[in-house]
């Protein structure tokens, strides 16, 4: 008899994987990296607010750590702009959520 036919040979001789397949489960995989933001106490905002107020009125250079789900970024440069309303900085071209911000050096 056939070696395709004993066993499981008929469908390991199909197998097969389409690219499309491929992507989503390196989708897949990405996604069990994501990661939960952390919550600030009251004292770590008021620092935080501290650094940035000083750093706006003075025009000092600063980074920030900015939190993404899978990897936190950091964005070194001075403050440009302050968007009260809309709750975001300006540095460096790049608007800054503030409930983003993790740690200001």
């Amino acid at each position: 008899m056939s070696k395709k036919l004993e066993k499981n040979g008929l469908w390991e001789s199909s197998r097969m994987l389409l690219p499309e397949h491929k992507a989503r489960i390196q989708e897949s995989n990405h996604e069990l990296n994501r990661r939960e933001k952390p919550i600030h106490d009251v004292s770590k905002w008021e620092e935080i607010n501290q650094r940035l107020a000083a750093a706006y009125h003075y025009h000092e250079e600063i980074t920030l750590t900015s939190f993404d789900p899978f990897d936190d970024q950091q964005v070194k440069g001075i403050i440009a702009k302050v968007d009260v309303v809309g709750r975001r900085l300006l540095i460096n071209g790049e608007w800054i959520r503030f409930k983003d911000i993790l740690e200001v050096i």
